[in-house]
């Protein structure tokens, strides 16, 4: 039985005029008045369309680029296949699909893919290992991705983790790594309401009382400040406490094997676009779903208390109009903020809070090798890199052979490396990343690479490895350095409060991105968070449309049901105006 096949049984009887499909999975019937436009192309865009179509909606994807799956798509590099190869395949940056991922995953299991029974999702392997590469002869900590359950789980057998944990990475003072284990376990036992009213509006660096209270070590500002932002692409001094703790709680009860959905640490087994996306959009093409790419979205057209129309300029510079009955802005925030007009601002005012949200750059480069390389079995994480660098040869993971199938025949790896900090001056030229040429940004990070691993004097990346590089198109050069036309959303402190729900107060206008509010699982920027935010406009759609059909399905996260008396308890202080109970300062 095909995935498809089984998805239209689990809809039922009740919902077959909704959804009515051939043999072939193409749309049989379409209701009228039904017509669905998606502004955007990436994963919450594809989610949106995906729940939709599935329920018998006419859908148009409009995307600005040539190509689907906004920035998780991979990005081949022109001209480099030959004798039938593929081009090497460069992307944003490499990415994975955690333990704590739900509502991604199961996305994933419902696209069909040649000889998987879980489909998509059977394009997933584990990484085996996670290793925190230290410089100046400090020690190495590697682990793996799914350590042995640790027992109880307990306030103190917790914060004996964290404690046992942060001491191995690091050279700390026994008092720092036991102060820091504390901070976590105030975080772990925070109640909602804490977590939204005091822990949201407090900053990462100030919470880990960084340069407060009794002296904290240059070692200590570096962990917890510095690799935040390695793993998260957080600014410490800005990102909201309540998100970094959201990102590792979810880490901790994976390592512990918690309500994970596979392993902790997950990674497609060859370029993304043809692991994930371009199989998506067959799919999606089957399902009736029409593809627009080339269209830049500029406007919308709000009269008469709805959306009635949309603006977009396609690659040769012509306009089109898009008229629909419901429009879904999949945009990332720093582009549908300018969609909103006066007249929409003021029919729903929340969306004003789009233009205050911040970005962040972290993008990816990859150097493509001559030989294998002799790097670790996993992500390595640069603990002392000045640009928070965390990198994964690739090579090893994916099917089918690396030279074979891509590149010339002599790139036999790819070495993918996500640079997260863009301001902190670098080794080699003393500027951040973003006052560097493209060039610049290439020889640094290798040279920073270079200074963590060969620093107990062995040669591990000879500069003659390097066949050649691939950095983000998103970054130009320019007067002064570079430019981002991808940057990330932060979410900084305070940001919840300017992000708006998927469901507008405009009836026919939904928000399928990941600024959008997500209140199941995830609500920081990632793959997860678009995901259920394209099922959330969904959902919104459906309701809206009186539509009978079954709603996309929202999955949890885990909540330790050990922890759920703390929480009460820390509820009461809180309405009580008092202090988390471990919160001695």
């Amino acid at each position: 039985m095909t995935v498809l096949r089984r998805q239209v049984l689990r809809y039922g009887a009740g919902t077959a005029g909704a959804l009515a499909l051939t043999r072939t999975g193409t749309a049989a019937a379409r209701t009228p008045g039904r017509r669905v436009a998606v502004l955007g192309g990436g994963p919450g865009g594809l989610t949106a369309a995906h729940e939709l179509a599935e329920r018998g909606f006419e859908v148009t994807v409009y995307e600005r680029r040539p190509v689907l799956g906004g920035k998780v798509r991979s990005v081949p590099v022109p001209g480099t296949g030959t004798d039938g190869r593929r081009d090497l395949p460069g992307e944003h940056g490499h990415r994975a699909v955690f333990g704590f991922y739900h509502n991604l995953p199961d996305t994933l299991r419902r696209i069909p893919y040649p000889g998987n029974e879980e489909g998509v999702y059977g394009n997933l392997t584990q990484v085996p290992w996670q290793t925190f590469v230290r410089e100046d002869g400090k020690k190495d900590l590697s682990y793996p991705s799914t350590p042995p359950a640790s027992g109880a789980l307990t306030v103190e057998s917790v914060t004996r983790m964290l404690a046992g944990l942060v001491a191995e990475v690091g050279e700390l003072p026994p008092h720092e790594a036991a102060y820091f284990a504390q901070r976590g376990a105030i975080l772990l036992t925070s109640s909602k309401e804490r977590l939204f009213g005091q822990w949201e509006e407090m900053d990462w660096w100030t919470f880990i009382r960084a340069e407060s209270g009794f002296p904290k070590s240059v070692e200590y500002q570096r962990l917890f400040g510095g690799t935040a932002q390695t793993l998260n692409a957080f600014k410490p001094s800005l990102a909201s406490t309540r998100t970094c703790a959201q990102g590792g709680e979810a880490i901790v009860y994976d390592m512990l094997r918690r309500g994970s959905d596979g392993p902790h640490n997950r990674v497609f087994d060859r370029p993304t676009s043809e692991a994930w996306v371009d199989p998506w959009a067959d799919h999606l093409r089957a399902l009736g779903v029409r593809f627009r790419t080339g269209h830049t979205v500029e406007s919308l057209t709000f009269e008469g208390g709805r959306i009635t129309a949309a603006d977009a300029r396609t690659a040769d510079g012509s306009s089109v109009r898009i008229k629909a009955d419901w429009f879904l802005a999949g945009l990332p925030a720093d582009r549908a903020k300018d969609l909103w007009s006066k007249e929409i601002l003021a029919a729903d005012p929340s969306l004003a809070g789009t233009a205050k949200l911040g970005t962040i750059w972290c993008q990816g480069i990859q150097y493509f090798l001559r030989e294998p390389t002799p790097l670790h079995n996993g992500h390595v994480v640069y603990v002392d890199s000045p640009w928070a660098l965390v990198s994964i040869a690739q090579g090893q993971f994916w099917q089918p052979g690396f030279p074979a199938t891509w590149g010339d025949g002599r790139a036999r790896d790819c070495l993918s490396v996500v640079i997260s900090n863009w301001e902190k001056p670098g080794v080699l030229y003393g500027k951040p990343a973003a006052h560097c040429t493209r060039r610049e940004v290439a020889a640094e990070v290798w040279a920073q690479m270079k200074r963590a691993l060969e620093d107990r004097g062995e040669s591990v990346l000879p500069d003659d490895l390097v066949h050649s590089w691939h950095l983000d198109p998103a970054l130009q050069d320019g007067p002064g350095g570079l430019s981002n036309d991808e940057p990330y959303l932060l979410n900084g402190k305070g940001s919840w409060r300017h992000r708006p729900e998927t469901t507008t107060a405009i009836p026919n206008l939904f928000i399928c991105a990941d600024y959008a509010r997500t209140h199941s699982n995830l609500d920081f920027s990632s793959m997860e968070t678009a995901n259920e935010a394209g099922r959330r406009a969904a959902n919104g759609v459906l309701d809206a449309a009186g539509s009978d059909a079954e709603r996309a399905r929202l999955f949890e996260g885990y909540s330790p049901p050990e922890f759920a008396l703390a929480k009460r308890v820390d509820a009461q202080r809180y309405r009580a105006g008092l202090p988390h109970a471990l919160d001695l300062g």
